[in-house]
């Protein structure tokens, strides 16, 4: 695992140079055309991690976390709250196609996202088609307090990786867990608002938020998060509606199911079988998971609390379908894809109907 932070850690610092020197090239791009041709034009973005339901929700009565409706310029940024951080999308990145760090707040401070990375050219025999390393995680945030006119600042009050710390195989490729990067060590957070002076911005900051020296920006133009422990930029980006975050999950999960559907038809071992039946049950899972998270925070409390129930009981009656596909074979070795592939197909019929509830 050290050894996996240290090749993040060279990564970042190579990212870094990379932007460096795209400025250099930019900034020389500049001088040259200020000098020769300013005569000729001077003008010129609940379920845990085992589906069981999480008791705590801060609701409101609105059930509307404000997504894709306003712009940066729209919030009054005297009252900066977690309901306005909640209208963007956050992410930290290479910004070439490389690793990503992307992330939600909720408004009631509540975060999730996930960390990916690949090298494609580190392969085995057991992993043809390289190596992923991935990172899902949760946390709140806190105590958000205005530092000036253009400036605020938040602490984390928690944070949990949720996939476990176990490397693993599947369909050639080989994933490796890591922690968070985004936020990696961060106690605090500052909050830059738009119209922030950019020159107050420190320059390791800039680079990460990818600001245009081209076009001489002198002011922010999108709400930007920094951790302040690793001197990060976060870019944001209006969030997606909340139907479409849903429906999101729900398309490429099917897609997914589909896939290993077609690898199961074909299986010849009941081992593969197995194998291919818990992948399936495992991203019917993270589904639903993902589905209930928006569910929760876009529906009023009169009807989130008429889904809850419903979802109990649901549940209660696919964990019982399943162990009856599985007493079929009278615990044989036909019992567990029998019981996981009721589960996630059952699973994933849920997730679509879910999708109904989501305005």
């Amino acid at each position: 695992m050290k050894t996996q932070h240290k090749k993040r850690k060279k990564k970042r610092i190579r990212t870094i140079l990379i932007i460096d020197f795209v400025l250099l090239l930019l900034a020389g791009g500049c001088i040259f055309y200020i000098l020769n041709g300013k005569e000729s034009d001077d003008t010129a973005t609940e379920l845990n991690g085992n589906n069981e339901i999480q008791e705590e929700s801060s609701k409101d009565s609105s059930g509307d976390n404000g997504n894709a409706s306003e712009t940066s310029e729209d919030i009054d940024d005297s009252t900066i709250t977690f309901a306005d951080l909640a209208k963007y999308s956050y992410s930290f990145s290479s910004g070439a196609g490389g690793w990503e760090d992307d992330f939600d707040i909720e408004k009631d401070g509540y975060f999730h996202g996930s960390y990916h990375d690949s090298d494609m050219g580190d392969t085995g025999e057991d992993y043809p088609d390289g190596i992923r390393y991935y990172c899902d995680y949760e946390g709140h945030f806190e105590n958000i307090q205005k530092v000036d006119e253009y400036t605020y600042k938040m602490q984390m009050k928690d944070i949990t990786i949720l996939n476990d710390d176990k490397e693993y195989i599947a369909d050639g490729v080989k994933y490796v867990p890591l922690s968070p990067y985004a936020l990696s060590g961060a106690d605090e957070v500052d909050i830059y608002m738009p119209g922030k002076t950019v020159s107050e911005i420190d320059e390791q900051v800039q680079r990460w938020l990818f600001i245009d020296y081209q076009e001489q920006q002198d002011t922010l133009e999108n709400l930007a998060l920094v951790n302040v422990a690793e001197n990060q930029g976060i870019v944001s980006s209006e969030r997606i509606s909340a139907k479409k975050e849903a429906e999101g999950f729900y398309n490429t999960t099917e897609n997914s199911y589909d896939y290993y559907s077609d690898m199961l038809s074909e299986a010849l071992t009941t081992a593969d079988m197995v194998e291919i039946t818990s992948s399936q049950v495992r991203i019917s899972d993270d589904c639903l998971n993902n589905i209930w998270r928006v569910i929760k925070y876009n529906t009023d409390e009169v009807e989130f609390n008429k889904i809850l129930e419903e979802q109990r009981q649901w549940l209660k009656d696919r964990d019982a379908k399943a162990q009856e596909s599985a007493d079929e074979y009278d615990g044989g070795s036909f019992a567990s894809v029998a019981y996981n592939d009721t589960y996630a197909s059952v699973t994933m019929e849920r997730c679509k109907k879910l999708l109904e509830y989501i305005e």
